[in-house]
Parts: structure tokens; sequence; C-alpha cells
């Protein structure tokens, strides 16, 4: 009977066991140091970005890019695996540990939230960890001061922070008579929340009024959209928020239907619809991280590295799908001369 229950019980363990030592043995593969073409250590890079959107894929393309034109290809003497979160908190902190468990060389993070998820999981451990398109990294609370060289000696990256107070003034130029400005925003994220903070204050000194409705999640944009338009706003301001960014198209929807502007700190939205887009080239923003991480992976010490905000300013403005916004919306000769794109 003894001689029973214990193979009874062994049979209960199996497939657990099994997939135990099946995780051990994909991690030690994995993990195995790989060999380049001239007999050196594959470095191994692991890219962790938050969302699907514009801005993150042409920044993460820029990056791999340039490292390669810094002579780091992808199969030869570096191995780049890419992850993304898609906007979830939970799958962020599944990769972060995963990128840990692996033991990459290095992990480069894109976005303010990748960032946050990254450098907690990884205070521990001290991988060394390269930030980019952020919008505040001193206000992320990962240990980055406001001095360029006040960061972990692990962690140092690019900081970008978006034209806030241009784009609004630039709404105020187009348009004197402005009064009321609408902007969603998901209170959870930092990079929002520091640009409404300057939002807030720009408003203030140009007599507008900022009226703000929280985000929770994608799903909600449209109808918090909505509720601004409801509320009498002028235009909808949409600085960087990644779950907003990530259905702009809800909120230029909701801005067409009461015929409002859209403005943002994003280049990209122009081509979507909104009005007035003034922000970083994030393809540029790209190319400089991989240039700093190629730095870095030959050698240049991250505590040597200060972190810096890189903004390569690009104006685009869509005409052609505002034409029902009002007349008070006249752009002026001398914002149009200062438009890097006008789609018409």
């Amino acid at each position: 009977m003894k001689a029973f229950n214990s193979w009874y019980f062994i049979k209960k363990l199996l497939p657990g066991l099994f997939v135990i030592l099946t995780a051990s043995i994909s991690l030690l593969l994995f993990s195995g140091e790989k060999k380049a073409d001239g007999g050196g250590k594959i470095i191994k890079l692991a890219i962790f970005q938050f969302a699907s959107r514009p801005t993150l894929d042409d920044s993460v393309a820029a990056f791999i890019k340039t490292i390669g034109e810094k002579g780091y290809l992808d199969g030869k003497n570096i191995s780049i695996k890419k992850f993304n979160a898609e906007t979830d908190n939970a799958t962020g902190a599944a990769i972060a540990k995963e990128i840990i468990n692996s033991r990459f060389d290095f992990a480069v993070t894109v976005s303010t939230p990748s960032l946050q998820i990254m450098a907690n999981a990884n205070r521990d451990f001290k991988m060394p960890h390269i930030f980019g398109v952020v919008t505040d990294p001193a206000g992320s609370g990962v240990g980055i001061g406001t001095g360029p060289l006040d960061h972990p000696a692990h962690l140092t990256g690019i900081g970008t922070f978006q034209p806030v107070e241009k784009v609004i003034a630039l709404a105020k130029q187009i348009n004197p008579g402005l009064k009321k400005i609408g902007t969603p925003w998901t209170l959870s994220e930092k990079c929002a929340e520091a640009c409404v903070v300057k939002a807030r204050r720009t408003c203030a000194e140009l007599g507008i009024t900022l009226i703000e409705t929280p985000v929770e999640n994608t799903a909600s944009v449209l109808d918090a959209s909505r509720a601004l338009a409801s509320k009498g706003v002028e235009a909808i301001w949409v600085g960087g928020d990644n779950i907003v960014e990530t259905a702009i198209e809800s909120v230029i929807k909701a801005g067409a239907e009461s015929g409002i502007p859209v403005f943002t700190n994003n280049p990209d939205h122009a081509a979507k619809g909104a009005f007035v887009s003034l922000g970083a080239n994030y393809y540029q923003v790209g190319e400089k991280l991989g240039a700093l991480t190629a730095e870095i992976l030959s050698g240049r010490s991250i505590k040597t590295v200060p972190v810096e905000n890189i903004v390569p300013e690009n104006l685009v403005i869509n005409s052609k799908n505002n034409k029902k916004i009002g007349k008070e919306w006249n752009l002026p000769p001398e914002v149009i001369k200062r438009t890097d794109k006008i789609i018409e």
C-alpha cells in the first residue's frame, strides 16, 4: 500500500517537475555564452518598449540601424531581443524579470513606463541600463537627479521633454481669442503628469483655462475626449502620454465630431488628423540613443555619461483634415514659415 501511494504521488508531481526542468534548460541555453564570428563573446542586448506606436517603433528602428552602423550587427557580434508590454504594467513587470533572469548584458528601454519598470526590477541586480524617449528622467522616481551626472552608476540615457509650452503658445498665436483648452491624460503616468504640470503653468500665463479629464486605459480615451468637447473647450491638447497617444485616433475623432482642433506634442499625430503637432523627431532621438549605446558597448563607463535632454524639434500642420474647425483658427505667415511640413 505504501509503495502504491509513493508511485501515486510521483505521478502527480511529474508534470510540474517536467515544466520546471524545461524552463531551467531553456534559461541555461539562452543564458549560455555565445561566440561572435571573430571568436569573442556575443553581447546580449534587450530592447524593452512599452507600447506599439510609431514614436516608439521609429525610435527602436533608428536605434538598431545606428548601432549596426557603429559595428554592432545583430547575429554577428551582438544578439538583440525585442520586448513589448503593449501598455500593460503586469506584462512589463514579467518582461523585466525575464530580462534579468536571462542574464542579458545590457537593457535598453524606450519610454518612461519601461524605464520605471526595468529600473525598479533592476535595483539589486544592477544590469547596465540605457534609456530613451523619456519625458522627465528626474521625475520618473528611479534615482535620477536633476544634475547631468546625478544618476545610478548602472543607469543613464536620454531625456526628451516635449515642448509643451511652445505648442500651447502656438495655439494662442493661431487663435488669439483662445480661452479654454481640454486635455485627456493618464493620471498613473509620470510622463503625462510632468507635461500637464507645464501645461497648467503655461495656460495660466496666457489667460487660458485648462480643463482636464482622467483616462485609465485606451478604451476610455474616446469618452474622455468627448466629455471635454461637451464642456466647451475650443481645442484639445495631448502631451507625452503613452496611453492617450496609443489611442490618438479617438482624440482626433472626438475633435472632428465637434469641430475642435487637436494640438499634440508628437509630429506623428498630424498625419492622423491632428491640426498642429510640435515635438521631437523620434527617429533622430533613436539615432542619438543608438550612438550613445554603441559608446557604452565599446567601453565607456555609464557613470560618466550625463543624462541630457535632446529634442530635435519638428512642426507639422494638417490643413487637409481640419477645414471645419472655424475661421478663428487662421494660420499666420510666421507660423507657416517655421513649419517643417504642411499636409494640404
